[in-house]
């Protein structure tokens, strides 16, 4: 492997790790600025909607508003070159989030892989497509409630 697709994979890592952090600290506008403008985002396998940077930007606002706190860890990423300045992608996520349900303190954790679709940009990679494969849903009850919507 030569070392522009070394750098490439770095910029392509450093992209999802930057979207962790985003989605983590609430900067939606952080979160916005990793996609293409028209970049297609698919949540809907985990509750959520499908549309455009912007679109999601806005709903994950208040989505994630719901909790106190979330941390998304990235690993075990695959990413095939499909040209010199586009690929694709896997990434398996853990994401564990508190809450708040019904007075009680809680976790939900969500095991899902993301495909994506990766370009190069002026500004480096982004992504130009993300999709959310959801596994599964556990924890307290709210996590209970959540599962349960998508069966």
């Amino acid at each position: 492997m030569d070392d522009l697709r070394l750098d490439d994979r770095a910029g392509i890592n450093e992209l999802t790790t930057a979207y962790a952090y985003a989605v983590d600290g609430g900067d939606w506008a952080a979160f916005e600025a990793l996609y293409v403008p028209d970049a297609a985002i698919d949540y809907r396998s985990a509750g959520g909607i499908a549309g455009t940077p912007v679109e999601v930007a806005a709903w994950m606002q208040g989505a994630m508003a719901m909790f106190s706190w979330s941390m998304h860890s990235m690993s075990t990423a695959r990413i095939v070159f499909t040209g010199p300045d586009t690929g694709t992608g896997s990434v398996h996520v853990f994401a564990r989030h508190g809450l708040t349900w019904e007075g009680v303190a809680e976790l939900m954790d969500v095991s899902a892989v993301y495909h994506d679709e990766y370009t190069r940009t002026p500004a480096g990679w982004r992504f130009a497509s993300r999709r959310e494969e959801t596994m599964s849903i556990t924890g307290g009850r709210f996590a209970d409630v959540v599962a349960a919507s998508l069966t």
